[in-house]
């Protein structure tokens, strides 16, 4: 997976130079999440691991799936991508891109966990005391962990703010054993 994603930064970044330049980081985004999705399908990816057809062959075949739907640019993109067999990467790539389209527009991307589900109003004023705790816009997503038994765990880049009962618990529970 390591190797994935080092492979897969320089296109990545690449490619976002691009579309920022152009001003076109949602069309990109939009043009990947097509192609992306598109990998998952079995014949596409039985296609693009044939031993039996050249890289060449692979390529214009997996662009032609998107004839008119795509970016010039994207297909050329892919087509570069295709010659140099890395077309494996495209989601690895992805995941780089919309890293750098988050950093270029200042959104961090929070996961809460709690043990039941957060009502619309919950997850509102989550939303805005993380805003205001970080200045960024807030992309939230919620995830049900019974573990936790009560309160909730906030996830974003390399940080977790762990309000769970199950985490209070712990550190008494280390407490009375000093």
């Amino acid at each position: 997976m390591s190797e994935f994603s080092t492979q897969s930064r320089p296109y990545a970044e690449a490619i976002f130079e691009i579309a920022n330049k152009d001003k076109a980081l949602d069309d990109w985004s939009e043009n990947l999440v097509q192609v992306v999705e598109a990998m998952a399908d079995d014949s596409v990816k039985a296609l693009i691991n044939s031993p039996d057809l050249s890289q060449k062959k692979k390529t214009e075949v997996f662009n032609s799936l998107f004839e008119g739907e795509i970016l010039k640019k994207t297909a050329s993109f892919i087509q570069v991508l295709g010659q140099a067999n890395r077309l494996n990467l495209l989601p690895s790539i992805f995941e780089a891109f919309k890293s750098l389209v988050a950093i270029e527009r200042n959104e961090k991307s929070v996961v809460v966990a709690s043990s039941y589900n957060l009502d619309e109003d919950q997850m509102d004023k989550i939303k805005e005391a993380l805003q205001k705790r970080t200045g960024a816009t807030i992309n939230l997503t919620t995830a049900v962990d019974k573990t936790l038994i009560g309160g909730i765990k906030i996830s974003y880049e390399d940080q977790v703010i762990d309000l769970s009962l199950k985490n209070k618990l712990e550190a008494l529970k280390a407490q009375l054993r000093n």
